[in-house]
């Protein structure tokens, strides 16, 4: 089970979870597109476009949708999000910058380091999303939004 944390300066939302599966593997579920449409889609939302130039000043981005309609007009709402990767250690470490639409301030950039740590069952992934002081809002989305995605990645993985 994933736990998530907001730090106590209210910047950044930390999320670890424990993988069954070695770091290599968890690493390109993160950069495969193929895998990343899987894990991914859930219950309420589809990843539905995923691209990532794996490396350093290469860009990144994701499209997800509702499932269920939440929009006033009946239509699904659509979420983009952007950066560049900053960082990239495979197996262990990748850092990107993260635009999304649908922030309070959508030009706020703000920063996501994926960290993976090998433990004696696998992996432990530690997600922290920072430069969230000035996005209340999104910060407290984030929080209950980040467990739910590293625990469908460890479903897929572990599946």
């Amino acid at each position: 089970m994933a736990t998530t944390r907001i730090t106590p300066d209210q910047d950044a939302v930390v999320s670890e979870i424990e993988i069954a599966a070695p770091p290599a593997r968890v690493f390109q579920a993160l950069v495969d597109r193929n895998q990343a449409l899987k894990w991914g889609s859930g219950e309420t939302h589809e990843i539905t476009v995923w691209e990532i130039d794996a490396r350093p000043g290469g860009k990144w981005e994701f499209i997800s949708r509702e499932k269920v309609a939440k929009s006033p007009d009946g239509t699904p709402r659509e979420f983009e999000h952007h950066g560049e990767v900053l960082e990239i250690d495979p197996p262990r470490l990748l850092v990107h910058t993260w635009l999304a639409d649908f922030h309070e301030d959508p030009s706020h950039q703000t920063v996501v380091r994926w960290e993976l740590a090998p433990i004696p069952i696998g992996t432990r992934l530690t997600v922290t999303h920072s430069g969230l002081a000035q996005l209340p809002s999104s910060r407290a989305a984030y929080s209950q939004g980040w467990g739910g995605l590293i625990e469908a990645i460890k479903k897929y993985l572990e599946k």
